[in-house]
């Protein structure tokens, strides 16, 4: 996500129209605690997954009403990590779509307590809303239509890296998903949302 926060201070509006940044980087704990809302989640993964959507358009993935999810789009976009799309001009402002404020969003600096108790705070949350969406699956996979069904994948192990080896696979695991991601920016007939999850954890003897 583009724009990054300082110590106590979250990052300001971005000026409509300006260029989308690169990456935000979080490192305010207040900041970091307003994205462990379920909804707000949400919005992130499709806004920074590349999608251009209306708060209605938010409101229907969450079953929210378009009001409530207003407020949070409103929330994120003080925190400099949503914004307006300018490029579409609409007088309702319901119509009006939302777009990442970045190309990327990264939770960043483990120093402090606060921050600590922060990221504990929104991973916990992202891991809820995966074993729900897992759970939810599991539940209903025979009911969906026949070529959807055993298309869930969960696979966990670990290994003996170095520093460097880790890294080298978190690099790969990415570039491996990053084309699907990029192909999945917009709806097309016959897909459905797909949760994709990365998780690569140094243990902590």
């Amino acid at each position: 996500m583009a724009g990054s926060t300082s110590s106590g201070r979250a990052s300001p509006r971005r000026r409509p129209g300006r260029r989308r940044r690169s990456q935000i980087t979080l490192e305010d704990p207040r900041a970091i605690r307003a994205l462990s809302h379920p909804a707000r989640l949400t919005v992130i993964d499709e806004l920074y997954g590349g999608r251009v959507a209306t708060s209605t358009e938010l409101a229907e993935l969450t079953g929210l009403t378009p009001s409530a999810m207003s407020y949070h789009l409103r929330a994120l976009a003080d925190l400099g990590i949503v914004e307006r799309d300018e490029s579409a001009a609409a007088t309702d402002g319901r119509s009006r779509p939302w777009r990442a404020a970045a190309k990327a969003l990264n939770v960043s600096s483990l120093a402090t307590r606060a921050q600590q108790a922060a990221v504990t705070l929104l991973s916990g949350a992202l891991l809820d809303t995966q074993r729900a969406e897992l759970d939810a699956y599991v539940a209903g996979e025979s009911t969906l239509p026949a070529e959807w069904r055993g298309k869930v994948g969960l696979d966990t192990g670990t290994a003996y890296l170095t520093a460097a080896e880790t890294e080298q696979l978190l690099t790969a695991l990415h570039a491996a998903a990053e084309p699907f991601q990029r192909l999945g920016r917009r709806r097309r007939e016959g897909t459905r949302r797909v949760r994709t999850s990365l998780l690569v954890v140094p243990i902590v003897d």
